[in-house]
């Protein structure tokens, strides 16, 4: 082989060469960078954001819990109600056992009214027993329909506005304690998950939102 050609082959095998390492240092390169892009970039801002909400006041605002309190106080209504009737009868049969003995009645009459009175004393207490298991049960689903729902958009808004947690706080006394069946007040405030945020409501406070109004609008409905 003339030197020429021979020059000419060993200058191609270097490039060649050249290529392959600059190829396989760019693939490992790119292998490197890669996993960074799966990874969402950093904030540019390093401070957590807080939010403060109020849950208590939220769902008592929300439209679901103003239906389901309506369903709530007819179903209160109605175990009354029936607890009346019952009580009506167990007088009215007490009665009747009263009048028997006064006008001296025969005593297996008075017998039978004593036995009826005493199975309508029985199903009476019955009739409370189940009417409180009713209301307790039906009490825990009515609460967590609402919170489903408003968990749901505080979940959605905060998620929208970028907070990073969200502090739950609540009233200490309002009309409708008995929905979510309050403590004593130095028990519930002892108990509180956020004491105080201060500066908070005059918008002063750099580190913690209070979002209960935004909540409120989102779940109260038309």
């Amino acid at each position: 082989m003339k030197p020429v050609a021979y020059a000419v082959l060993v200058l191609i095998a270097c490039a060649a060469g050249i290529a392959g390492s600059l190829l396989h240092e760019s693939f490992k390169s790119a292998d490197a960078v890669q996993p960074a892009y799966a990874v969402a970039p950093p904030r540019q801002d390093k401070s957590i954001r807080i939010a403060l909400v109020n849950l208590e006041e939220a769902s008592r605002q929300s439209r679901v819990f103003k239906k389901l309190k309506v369903d709530w106080d007819d179903a209160q209504k109605e175990l009354k109600a029936q607890g009346e009737k019952y009580q009506q009868a167990y007088e009215k049969k007490y009665q009747d056992i009263q009048r028997a003995r006064m006008a001296g009645g025969d005593e297996d009459e008075i017998l039978t009214l004593r036995v009826e009175l005493q199975a309508l004393e029985q199903t009476m207490k019955a009739a409370e027993e189940e009417g409180k298991k009713y209301l307790s049960a039906l009490l825990s689903q009515f609460q967590k329909d609402v919170l489903i729902v408003v968990m749901d958009e505080i979940d959605k808004f905060c998620r929208l506005e970028g907070y990073d947690i969200v502090l739950q706080d609540y009233s200490l006394d309002n009309e409708e304690a008995d929905f979510f069946a309050g403590n004593a007040y130095a028990q519930a405030l002892m108990s509180k998950p956020v004491l105080m945020a201060p500066g908070m409501q005059q918008n002063k406070n750099a580190y913690v939102v209070d979002i209960t109004q935004a909540i409120i609008e989102r779940v109260k409905g038309g």
